[in-house]
């Protein structure tokens, strides 16, 4: 990935740009960690060896039932809209519509045309809104990883209008990322030396936590075989209602992972696993879903057969992060997060960070072309007449 910081001053009348500030650093980092194969899984699938204990007793519990990945054609065999059932509701046809293309990877994560047969138009609709709240809480996540969405890559709009990032084509790098602020001389950027990386603090658009956890809900219940629908027949009733908001809580945790925006999965892959011995007090499946530089992963609630477990502090194991190659990255590459997300209240003015790496001595001069006389001359780096900075992404290949 590569970055180009640019800027304004005034000297004397003359404007100059700060056009030539460049920060390249690999696509992905190697050489340190030993990865593990997780055969059980996929033999193309590595995992770092800081994770083989939670590797080891995770997939001594659980295996994979199903794994999707994005297509560019649309899955065959799909039922007529005719003879059409929401697995959501219940509702067939003509009752409720399905004219609407109802996918399983959501198009903000990338364009695909993985699409399903049972999902009808209310439900749709319904989630699309709690798509948006996770859209929010991404926040400048899929513009600074080339996300393509329906159309294009999206413009992210700081909520406190301080911050705009948007997709540019420049004729020498091609397409870039812009990112530019309006703040004046606040915190939005801030360069740090001493540990080499560029820091920027934007405001996220506002997102209710339980709405997340509910479309996290329905994008496992969707992987789910039609025989095993039945178990979870109040996980269905329990994210197309608020009714259940207030008298059932303590199941939206989500565990994840995140990545340095020097890694990114090019394409997102859902996996749902099942507990091997129903007799074990474990959740009897779990959602993981790896996209951008984030892994976020759930147990899918309300099973019937999980209840009797409920009364003696049913266990939680988690899958460790998986890559899809076996090259080695650094040691602390990959930090660990848990989220409680039983909130049904609005959040607003969520700040988070967003962090550039740069190498040594980056920021120790600028080169400034005076665009009058075409001069280029040197100065100290002057972080407060810094507006915008430019993102190329660069994959490296070993």
């Amino acid at each position: 990935m590569s970055s180009k910081v640019v800027g304004d001053s005034s000297k004397d009348g003359e404007k100059f740009d700060f056009n030539d500030i460049c920060i390249r650093t690999s696509y992905r980092l190697y050489n340190l960690s030993i990865m593990i194969n997780a055969k059980m899984v996929n033999p193309n699938y590595y995992y770092p060896n800081e994770f083989e204990e939670k590797g080891n007793i995770f997939f001594e519990n659980y295996g994979l039932v199903k794994e999707f990945g994005p297509s560019e054609e649309k899955i065959s065999g799909l039922k007529p809209k005719n003879s059409r059932i929401c697995r959501f509701c219940s509702r067939k046809y003509p009752l409720v519509s399905f004219n609407m293309d109802a996918h399983i990877i959501p198009e903000m994560l990338g364009r695909n045309k993985m699409i399903s047969d049972f999902e009808c138009d209310e439900c749709n609709t319904k989630f699309g809104k709690y798509e948006n709240d996770f859209a929010n809480f991404l926040g400048i996540s899929r513009t600074a990883n080339f996300i393509k969405g329906k159309e294009k890559i999206p413009k992210f709009k700081s909520a406190n209008k301080n911050l705009v990032a948007e997709t540019l084509d420049d004729p020498e790098d091609g397409n870039i990322i812009s990112i530019k602020r309006f703040d004046g001389l606040d915190k939005t950027f801030e360069f740090d030396k001493e540990n080499r990386q560029t820091i920027i603090t934007y405001t996220k658009g506002p997102y209710t936590p339980l709405k997340i956890y509910k479309y996290f809900v329905k994008l496992g219940l969707s992987m789910l075989p039609e025989s095993d629908l039945h178990y979870y027949e109040f996980a269905m009733k329990y994210i197309r209602s608020e009714k259940h908001d207030k008298e059932v809580t303590g199941f939206a945790m989500m565990q994840g992972y995140q990545m340095p925006l020097t890694f990114q999965y090019r394409n997102p892959a859902f996996f749902l696993f099942k507990k091997k011995d129903i007799r074990k007090s474990l959740f009897n499946h779990v959602f993981y879903l790896s996209t951008l530089n984030h892994i976020f992963q759930i147990v899918l609630p309300f099973n019937i057969n999980d209840r009797p477990f409920y009364t003696n502090s049913i266990k939680t194991y988690w899958c460790p992060p998986l890559f899809g190659d076996d090259k080695k990255f650094e040691t602390g590459f990959v930090s660990k997060f848990s989220m409680d997300l039983n909130v049904s209240d609005r959040q607003y003015g969520k700040t988070e960070q967003l962090i550039i790496p740069t190498p040594e001595g980056e920021y120790d001069k600028s080169k400034i072309l005076n665009k009058i006389t075409g001069e280029i001359t040197e100065r100290p780096f002057d972080p407060s007449q810094i507006i915008g900075i430019d993102i190329q992404r660069i994959e490296v290949d070993e």
